[in-house]
């Protein structure tokens, strides 16, 4: 039997308050381990601190044990540091969830309740128009940000370098300051271009596809320090602003997700035709899925052994386990299903692969 958009919803609503109860649950965990994780860095410090003095003095015979001392607070610190991770990373993901159904819920209802009982049928609503009306916020907030903040942090940046030119003459202090300043300032700068880039790149408009694919491409592949090879076969030519700007937020969104796991190496590749233009984004990820799940069992053994580690805690890292080493073998459920609502919505054909590590978009040109 079909379920109505209130039978719906109030199961999506259920599980909404099932999270909420999670979420504090998991804030608890946080708390508790945020404070072992702080006393075992201080007992790390602490370690190191006599190591250094021991070295200093030349007590030969007391050092050995210093060491030893110091590697297993060490170890004890990195266990705690990974569990931190583990958790927040749970919390974000939980997040993420019980958000989009604050969102979807209330709309659920609304609908369910002006077509009566009527079973679940596709929401009336045009998705090109609301692409389009996306990808013009974009359009407005980058330029914003490029006339704007990204422009006054440049000046600044300029500004404080001629100030310590003229202060060259002046105590180490301050030129020390004013180096730490501009230091400050550039990073400001980079992490605002960024934003620029990842809300609407400007070089799409001005350039097409390919010039911004090939930055995208190397930026992400940096951040993530990874290899991102990309290349465009055949004559690449400009293409309409709505399409450019769907095959670009489908690849870029694709790259992002294949990174996440930490692949090997991705690879994309567009293939130009005079009918069509054809992307392959590849991720070689057996290496990857090797180092996920060698990583979470070593953090899960070492926890073990220290006896450290509370049972809700091995449980949620088992499972984090688990969750990367499919992350790692493929591109993730979610963004998957947000390449093909958006692929749909531009008419563009999209494939994944049995394995989930080769996606292939293609474009109509003609």
């Amino acid at each position: 039997m079909e379920k109505t958009l209130l039978q719906l919803a109030d199961e999506l609503g259920a599980d909404q308050a099932r999270l909420e109860r999670e979420l504090a649950e998991i804030e608890l965990l946080l708390g508790q381990a945020g404070t072992e994780a702080e006393r075992h860095e201080a007992r790390r410090v602490q370690a190191e601190e006599r190591v250094r003095t021991l070295e200093r003095d030349g007590s030969q015979d007391e050092l050995p044990e210093a060491h030893s001392a110091l590697i297993t607070q060490t170890r004890r610190a990195m266990v705690m540091e990974a569990q931190l991770e583990v958790l927040g990373g749970k919390q974000r993901a939980l997040a993420r969830y019980r958000d989009r159904l604050a969102e979807i819920v209330p709309v659920m209802r609304v609908a369910g309740s002006s077509r009566g009982s009527d079973a679940v049928a596709r929401p009336d609503y045009a998705p090109s128009e609301n692409l389009a009306g996306q990808e013009e916020l974009r359009r407005d907030i980058a330029r914003q940000m490029h006339d704007g903040p990204a422009q006054s942090i440049a000046n600044i940046a300029l500004q404080a370098q001629v100030v310590q030119r003229l202060f060259e003459r002046q105590p180490k202090q301050a030129q020390t300051e004013l180096a730490e300043l501009v230091r400050m300032v550039e990073h400001a700068l980079k992490a605002t271009k960024e934003f620029i880039f990842d809300v609407r790149p400007m070089v799409l408009d001005d350039l097409g596809l390919v010039p911004t694919l090939r930055r995208s491409s190397l930026e992400r592949g940096q951040r993530a320090g990874i290899v991102v090879r990309f290349e465009s076969v055949g004559a690449d030519r400009r293409l309409a602003s709505e399409l450019e700007s769907a095959l670009f937020r489908v690849i870029d969104d694709a790259m992002a997700g294949y990174l996440s796991g930490v692949p090997a190496e991705l690879a994309v590749k567009l293939d130009w035709t005079a009918q069509s233009v054809t992307a392959t984004i590849q991720a070689s990820t057996a290496a990857a899925s090797q180092n996920a799940a060698a990583h979470a069992h070593a953090v899960v053994a070492a926890a073990r052994h220290e006896r450290t580690m509370p049972a809700a805690l091995a449980a949620m890292i088992r499972e984090q386990e688990q969750d990367e080493t499919m992350r790692a073998t493929g591109l993730p459920e979610d963004v998957w299903s947000e390449v093909q609502l958006r692929a749909e919505s531009a008419q563009l054909r999209v494939q994944l692969s049995p394995d989930r590590s080769t996606l292939e978009v293609v474009a109509a040109v003609a």
